[in-house]
C-alpha cells in the first residue's frame, strides 16, 4: 500500500510539474491537464453529495482546479492526500451552493451583519479578532476549544499579512474589465480589513465604477479567492454539510 501511494504521488507531482511549465490555455498545458484530471478522477477521498447538481458542483472545481493547479502546495507527507484535501476544500462550497440556489456565493467569510449595502463586520473581517463563536467549555474540551480559535487567528492574521503583501500580484491583477482600480487586493483592504468598512456605495463613487458591478465582482471573484488563499493557509471548512 505504501508503494502505491508513492508511485501515487510521483506521478501527480510529475503531472503537476509538467502542466506549471507551460503557458495558460496553451495545448500542450491542456492536453497535460486532462491527463492530471483523469488520475485525481479516479483519487479516493473526493467530497461526494447527493444533490442530483452535484456534477454541476464538481465540473466548477475542476474548471478552478485547472486555473490554479500552480497554486498548490502539499501540507503533508503524501502529495495525493493534501490534493485530495485541497480539492475538497474548494468543493465543499460548490456543493454548499447547490443548497442555495438564491445566492450565488456561500462562504462562511460572507455572512454580513449588516446587510447586504453597508458593508458592515463580516466572519472574515472578525477572524483575526475573535475567530468563530462557540460556547465556554471546560476541562479537555475546553482546552481543545482554545486551541481551535487559536489556529483560526492564527488563519486570520496569516490571511491578513497575504492580502497586505499580494506577493504575486494574484489580487490586484484580479479585476473586472476595463476597471483596474477596482481590484481585489483594494477591495479586501477596504471592505475586509478596514474598521468600519466602507461601504459599497461609497467606494463605487469613489472608484467611478457601477454599484452592481462593484458588488458583482467582489462576491464571485473576491470572495472566492480569499477562500481558496484562507484554504491553502490551513483553513478547512467542517466536513458535515
Amino acid at each position: 500500500m505504501g508503494s502505491e501511494l508513492t508511485a501515487m504521488d510521483e506521478q501527480l507531482r510529475e503531472l503537476i510539474a509538467e502542466v506549471c511549465r507551460y503557458p495558460d490555455r496553451s495545448p500542450e498545458r491542456q492536453k497535460v491537464l486532462n491527463r492530471l484530471l483523469i488520475q485525481i478522477q479516479h483519487l479516493p477521498g473526493l467530497r461526494k453529495s447527493n444533490h442530483p447538481d452535484y456534477f454541476d458542483a464538481l465540473n466548477r472545481t475542476w474548471e478552478w482546479l485547472s486555473q490554479n493547479i500552480q497554486n498548490f502546495q502539499p501540507r503533508s507527507p503524501s502529495l495525493q492526500v493534501s490534493l485530495v484535501k485541497w480539492i475538497n476544500g474548494y468543493l465543499y462550497w460548490r456543493i454548499k451552493d447547490l443548497y442555495a440556489p438564491d445566492r450565488r456565493v456561500i462562504l462562511s467569510f460572507d455572512e454580513s451583519v449588516g446587510g447586504d449595502e453597508t458593508g458592515l463586520t463580516t466572519y472574515l473581517e472578525q477572524l483575526s479578532e475573535t475567530g468563530f463563536g462557540t460556547p465556554s467549555l471546560s476541562g479537555i474540551d475546553g482546552y481543545i476549544e482554545q486551541l481551535q480559535r487559536q489556529e483560526t487567528q492564527r488563519i486570520g492574521l496569516e490571511l491578513k499579512r497575504y492580502i497586505e503583501e499580494d506577493k504575486a500580484g494574484t489580487l490586484h491583477k484580479c479585476h473586472p474589465k476595463a476597471y483596474s482600480q477596482c481590484n481585489c487586493l483594494l477591495l479586501s483592504k477596504r471592505l475586509s480589513f478596514k474598521h468600519p468598512p466602507d461601504k459599497f456605495t461609497q467606494l463605487a463613487r469613489e472608484l467611478d465604477v457601477n454599484y452592481q458591478v462593484l458588488v458583482a465582482h467582489w462576491k464571485r471573484k473576491c470572495l472566492p479567492l480569499l477562500q481558496e488563499i484562507a484554504i491553502s493557509l490551513g483553513y478547512e471548512p467542517d466536513r458535515e454539510l
